[in-house]
């Protein structure tokens, strides 16, 4: 989940790992005829899935890199901040850079502006989901105000037991 701020729900929609395959798939497709990229740069925690799956369907280089505004899963900072940098084997390298979601993009264009300090060649950006007045990545998969449950994140341990994460059920509960 990207940004913090409030935002505008439309409604609900559950994503299941078919769906998150199905967008990587068309995703894959599209990149390769586009860009075919020599790295994957995916953005921990949510963008390393979909990092993980496009690198794994193009036979590309994955690497994790991590920016958030959160700490243990707490929004900590007002604006992201680069935990984990980008690598160094981005260099003259055709880089794509991985996220879940785009909303406000502050993520995307700080990954961005540090792998080409880094050197990269030409770098693309990429997210499953924009909502409609998002930063636009240049590929995503679905266009969507609605709340978009991950089926990564939609339960988590507490106390030992499974339960809905608890800004999903905020959420939802408001919508």
């Amino acid at each position: 989940m990207e940004a913090t701020n409030e935002h505008d729900h439309t409604g609900i929609v559950q994503l299941s790992w078919d769906d998150i395959m199905e967008m990587c798939r068309d995703l894959a497709v599209k990149v390769h005829e586009d860009f075919d990229p020599d790295i994957i740069v995916g953005i921990a925690k949510g963008g390393v899935i979909p990092a993980a799956i496009l690198a794994s369907i193009l036979r590309k280089d994955f690497y994790p890199i991590r920016i958030s505004r959160r700490q243990r899963d707490i929004v900590v900072r007002d604006k992201p901040d680069l935990l984990v940098p980008v690598p160094e084997e981005v260099s003259g390298k055709r880089v794509l850079i991985v996220d879940e979601i785009s909303v406000t993009g502050e993520t995307l264009r700080l990954a961005r502006r540090e792998a080409e300090k880094m050197g990269a060649r030409k770098v693309r950006t990429l997210t499953l989901y924009v909502h409609t007045d998002s930063y636009r990545p240049n590929y995503y998969s679905l266009e969507s105000d609605a709340l978009l449950i991950q089926p990564w994140d939609y339960e988590v341990l507490e106390k030992g037991k499974f339960v809905i994460h608890p800004e999903y059920e905020e959420a939802i509960k408001r919508l």
